[in-house]
């Protein structure tokens, strides 16, 4: 339905769209693809939407739940009330179209959930169903100033935050679109309505709208219709998007200033100029056989574009497609499975630029040649390895082969087999090497050799083998790159000189040689295993550039100076350049995606335009130099959680939440076993993003994927932990953060116990001293008592000894009980200071002077002294002793005053308890 088109404004906005395509239409060629399926963790693969958050995660809704996508991990989450089979059955969840940080999903039954980013799970808010109190078909919700905008089967709703109100009764609303604060457009079955201040009305009779997008810079509505395709608005003029199929559009997002996406139900994603009133579509991606058949389902209900110009499509039945621009890969070409109109096979080993618009790939199933104007493709030599390709003098384009010896292909793509021979030596038919100099000579290297030259005067021949890359030197000499070393051939002179390359102070070269090219009076040698060596072709002097200087690898494949004047070494582990300035300065460019891959040998050509064809094990690609440089992105690192063994609730979570934004995480003793979770997303360079931390002053991890720390037992007290997330290539760090970890003492560590833990100590103390009271006056009871049985002692210094020894003889008494028992204790003391000298005292005659039993006798001094009454008397008997001895009386009569009638006896007694012999003691 078109209202009025100004016919210079149509021709002039004709021509601008025209201009729009031309400068910016997208092509297949200018992604790199990916898929996320059931095998890389999908929940489900039946996706309806799509959102991106302001930290860079993807998250899309499916049948069976919400996933997010950080790069490196999906993550499942369970939007719903209750498990049942009525809820799960026929179900539809979608996410809100929201106007700020805030999260909302919903699903086709009423029920809306809204995402609490603090506990990391979808809480229940509302549901349309209770509101109504019967079956709803929710279709859309939009958040707007107003709140939450609900597009139903039975009309629009508005939900405030605290109830739901009817807005507009009696239409199927499938989506609604916000063009400026106020003023909504209601999409229905029965047509387009529009809502403004807080009144409805039906605003164009365009039924079945089932989708919409408004671009703000254009002043421009995309409906997307059930049946009718896409349709636009703007200035008040209707056009329909051509080229769009009249299947139910379920998506429109742009792509960039002058591309929008289309996503439609069974034909795949479509492209349509933004810029200008009429719009013409085409077919970007689909599921199909052919060059655009690079999804997984043609039933395309969400598209989303992130902050690094990927496209995620989501599908009815094959997951999530992951489009990624090339970026400084202009162009990736690989084998489709049963596509003529693809590379014919991907392993690469030799590329050229065939003409001004034609490259060349040489493979093991024959050359296929890309028309990079028609993007067409045509293939030649099928069956034939093909190892290298050149132009001859003449203008031929000659291959070799691995087994079918030399070959001419035409324009036309047929092939003719070449003899290089004068009745001579064959050549092999195993080639490896051609090249064609300046002179005009064709130069072919075989497996077994020899080494052959036409020139018009005849046939030369070099008796060298394995020749993997022939190159002309400036000076007209020709370099021969053979598994066995580097060799120069003057042909003029007949001579052959092999190359002596060995850095100064080396031990050992590789002389394994893949590719050399020239920048000033430098060669530049790729070897296999030995890295690249500058060779100074005046004076010989060398320098290696190898893996500890930045190499991806040893393995070098070639070596290529740039328009821009840098040298390119590609690598069977990716791709690098240096400045010939700054050899030592590696600058390792697998960062970007696409470049990361394994190179083959020879297999690179500068073309025309600036940029570099490579052949790889898997496809080739063409890289634009000046759009690869040093690391140039960015990646926040973000906590995400903590995890412990045993706290995991609601207010756990939220504590945790408000400490990691804090940088502090004070834990309990009994959590110090933990998992700490971060992440640093940048989806463009995911696979480039590694982390590594250190805790205090101990030396940092090694490089992980790892996305988090589990801590085991971690001792109480503070820690700071640092963590960055570098580049795995440059080794640049992109981020990094600190976090100060303190786990608290235990129980039993707490000031608290320590106090209690003195206080006994004090205690102790205490009693001791006590109880060393008590036995220095029983100690004193003893001295007297061998004062008065030895009248020859006059002096103190006779009974010194005797006051350590009360100490064992009443160890454990409190002082208490020692008041209570005194008089026990001395009466019992006295009595046997009374029978000392007596050898046939007993146990049982002390018993009896007590008038008590030998068993009560036993427990009570027992209880009181900690000595059994054996015990009692000898050390009463050995005290005395000691006393005696220091009198000055000997041995023999000590032992006889003591009680005891054998000297020997006594002596190993009183040794024993003294730890000297009585002859000893003083």
């Amino acid at each position: 339905m078109t209202r009025y088109i100004d016919k210079r404004l149509f021709v002039t906005t004709l021509l601008l769209f025209f201009m729009s395509v031309v400068a910016s239409a997208l092509s297949v060629h200018d992604f790199t693809f990916s898929k996320l399926g059931s095998e890389e963790g999908i929940i489900n693969k039946r996706v309806y939407s799509i959102h991106q958050t302001e930290n860079g995660a993807v998250w899309w809704s499916t049948k069976k739940g919400v996933d997010r996508y950080n790069g490196s991990v999906i993550k499942h989450y369970n939007a719903s009330t209750k498990k049942s089979y009525s809820e799960v059955a026929g179900r539809v969840l979608r996410f809100a179209k929201t106007a700020d940080t805030t999260m909302f999903v919903f699903d086709n039954s009423g029920k809306i959930y809204k995402y609490d980013k603090v506990q990391d799970r979808f809480a229940f808010l509302t549901s349309l169903a209770a509101f109504l109190k019967h079956d709803v078909f929710l279709r859309d919700v939009v958040q707007t100033d107003d709140g939450l905008w609900l597009a139903a089967r039975e009309g629009v709703f508005l939900f405030d935050g605290t109830a739901i109100k009817m807005i507009y009764e009696g239409v199927y609303a499938n989506c609604i679109i916000e063009t400026a604060p106020g003023t909504l457009l209601f999409g229905t079955r029965q047509g387009l309505y529009l809502h403004t201040n807080g009144k409805t009305s039906q605003y164009l009779s365009l039924a079945n709208v089932e989708s919409g997008y408004f671009d703000e810079h254009n002043k421009k509505v995309w409906l997307g219709t059930f049946d009718r395709g896409v349709v636009t608005i703007q200035n008040g003029i209707v056009n329909e998007v051509a080229g769009v199929p009249h299947n139910p559009v379920r998506s429109i997002v742009p792509y960039n200033n002058s591309i929008m996406l289309i996503g439609t139900d069974g034909y795949g994603v479509y492209e349509a100029p933004r810029v200008g009133a009429i719009a013409t579509a085409k077919n970007l991606f689909n599921a199909n056989e052919g060059l655009n058949g690079v999804l997984h389902g043609n039933g395309v209900y969400a598209l989303a574009v992130d902050g690094w110009r990927n496209i995620y499509i989501g599908t009815y039945s094959g997951g999530i497609d992951i489009a990624r621009p090339v970026g400084g890969t202009t162009a990736v070409y690989q084998h489709q499975r049963n596509n003529m109109q693809s590379l014919i096979n991907d392993h690469i080993n030799d590329v050229a630029q065939y003409s001004v618009n034609t490259l060349a790939m040489g493979t093991d199933d024959g050359i296929s040649f890309f028309n990079t104007n028609t993007e067409t493709w045509t293939h030649a030599a099928r069956g034939m390895v093909v190892t290298c390709m050149c132009r001859t003098a003449d203008g031929s384009f000659v291959i070799g082969t691995y087994g079918n010896g030399l070959c001419e292909v035409d324009a036309q793509g047929g092939v003719r087999q070449l003899q290089v021979t004068d009745g001579g030596k064959p050549y092999d038919n195993s080639i490896f090497s051609l090249l064609s100099d300046s002179r005009g000579y064709l130069w072919v290297g075989g497996f077994r050799g020899p080494l052959t030259v036409k020139t018009p005067f005849g046939y030369l021949r070099y008796d060298l083998n394995d020749v993997n890359y022939l190159y002309e030197l400036p000076d007209g000499r020709v370099a021969a790159c053979c598994a066995a070393g580097l060799f120069f051939i003057n042909p003029a002179k007949n001579k052959v000189e092999k190359i002596m390359f060995k850095p100064k102070g080396a031990t050992d070269v590789c002389h394994y040689i893949n590719h050399v090219t020239t920048v000033g009076n430098n060669l530049y040698i790729a070897t296999d295993g030995g890295g690249a060596y500058i060779y100074n072709l005046t004076n010989g002097v060398t320098q290696q550039i190898d893996k500890e200087k930045g190499l991806p690898s040893n393995t070098v494949c070639s070596v290529l100076n740039d328009k821009m004047g840098r040298l390119w070494i590609a690598t069977d582990k990716g791709l690098c350049f240096i400045y010939p300035s700054k050899p030592n300065e590696v600058i390792n460019v697998n960062y970007c995606y696409g470049l990361e891959r394994e190179y083959t040998r020879i297999a690179v050509a500068l073309l025309d335009n600036g940029n570099i064809l490579y052949g790889s094990v898997d496809g080739a690609l063409v890289v634009d130099p000046a759009r690869v440089q040093k690391l140039d992105y960015t990646a926040r690192l973000d906590f995400l959680s903590v995890t412990c063994r045993t706290d995991n609730d609601s207010l756990f979570n939220q504590k945790m939440h408000s400490m990691l934004a804090d940088g502090k995480l004070m834990l309990n003793y009994d959590q110090r076993t933990f998992e700490l979770h971060f992440e640093a997303i940048n989806l463009r360079n995911k696979y480039d993003i590694a982390y590594q931390y250190k805790v205090g002053k101990e030396p940092w991890s090694p490089l992980s994927d790892q996305q988090y720390i589990r801590f085991v037992n971690l001792e109480a007290g503070t820690h700071t932990l640092l963590i960055r997330a570098v580049s795995k290539t440059s080794k640049v760090v992109l981020d990094e953060r600190e976090l100060v970890i303190r786990i608290e003492q235990p129980w039993w560590r707490s000031w608290w116990m320590n106090l209690i833990y003195t206080i006994v100590v004090l205690l102790a103390f205490y009693a001791a001293w006590k109880v060393y009271e008590l036995h220095s006056r029983y100690m004193r009871l003893v001295v007297t008592s061998v004062n008065d049985n030895t009248m020859q002692m006059s002096t103190e210094d006779e009974v010194q000894g005797d006051k350590g020894a009360i100490d064992d003889v009443l160890v454990g008494h409190s002082n208490t009980a020692m008041m209570q028992e005194k008089s026990f204790i001395d009466v019992a003391t006295q009595t046997v200071l009374d029978n000392l000298s007596d050898t046939d005292f007993t146990i049982d005659n002390l018993c009896s002077e007590l008038a008590m039993s030998r068993t009560l006798f036993y427990v009570k001094l027992k209880s009181l002294t900690g000595k059994s009454p054996q015990e009692f008397v000898r050390v009463i008997r050995l005290e005395r002793a000691a006393a005696l001895l220091r009198a000055g009386r000997n041995v023999s009569e000590v032992s006889v005053l003591v009680g005891f009638d054998n000297p020997k006896y006594f002596s190993t007694v009183f040794k024993k308890y003294f730890g000297t012999s009585p002859s000893k003691f003083k």
